[in-house]
């Protein structure tokens, strides 16, 4: 399935350009990441978004490989490992009592540019 890279990027930017990146070892400890998380969270829910967010974020912790370093921010040159890692410490903060999917088993996404028309019309038939 195909789904809206910005909207993904515009949540996950919360994360990797948010106040914690700001640490001079944002990696050190994950918790510095939590107020974003937290603003991530009301951002979603807000918007309406936070099925595609869970659905997004499980699928690029279950299958990172050649997908994850799209979502990596501009300010801290976050590995793939370290965004895998943050990813999965707001999905455990934010659907605690979710499992995330084995790898293999997540929803096969495609993290495409469209225009937000092109995403309203997409999402809409997919619901």
């Amino acid at each position: 399935m195909k789904i809206r890279k910005e909207l993904i990027a515009g949540y996950t930017r919360l994360l990797t350009m948010g106040r914690a990146v700001n640490a001079p070892d944002p990696m050190a400890d994950l918790s510095q990441f939590d107020a974003d998380i937290r603003a991530m969270h009301r951002r979603a829910h807000k918007e309406g978004n936070l099925d595609w967010l869970r659905l997004a974020l499980d699928s690029l912790i279950a299958n990172p490989r050649g997908r994850i370093g799209e979502f990596a921010g501009q300010q801290y040159p976050f590995s793939d490992q370290e965004l895998e890692a943050l990813f999965r410490r707001a999905y455990g903060m934010i659907w605690p009592d979710q499992p995330l999917s084995d790898p293999g088993d997540e929803a096969d996404l495609e993290f495409v540019d469209m225009s937000a028309e092109d995403w309203a019309a997409a999402a809409g038939s997919a619901s």
